[in-house]
């Protein structure tokens, strides 16, 4: 008798390193089919999770944003960098090519995002 394995496995991971510019306005993101983890390595950008507000993330911190679990990355004062890791691959890449992208209108910015796997949640964020 095999096992029983609801679950499938993951794909491969990814990692990217991700420029965030200072005043980089929230987009609050899900990632239905990846798990991602923010880790911050240089600046502190403004990182939400769920319903929390936003909160400044200094460097050689962390944020694991489980799939399906709103989350959002917005630019402070300064450059922010971050490297992004996804389980499966995909969320990292999109997340790069959002942050660097001159402001879109919400269609734009709906179709951008889901090319890689991302939703993009059009409620407002708390403490913004």
């Amino acid at each position: 008798m095999e096992p029983l394995d609801p679950v499938p496995p993951p794909g491969r991971p990814a990692a990217e390193a991700v420029t965030v510019p200072p005043g980089t306005p929230a987009r609050r993101l899900v990632a239905r089919g990846a798990d991602v983890v923010l880790v911050v390595v240089a600046g502190c950008p403004l990182v939400a999770l769920g319903a929390a507000p936003a909160q400044p993330r200094p460097p050689g911190s962390s944020v694991v944003c489980p799939r399906g679990v709103p989350w959002s990355v917005a630019g402070a004062d300064a450059e922010a960098r971050l490297v992004v890791v996804a389980v499966p691959a995909g969320p990292q890449s999109t997340l790069a090519t959002l942050l660097g992208l001159p402001p879109l209108d919400g269609a734009a910015l709906v179709a951008a995002a889901a090319d890689g796997g991302l939703e993009v949640v059009l409620e407002p964020i708390a403490g913004t």
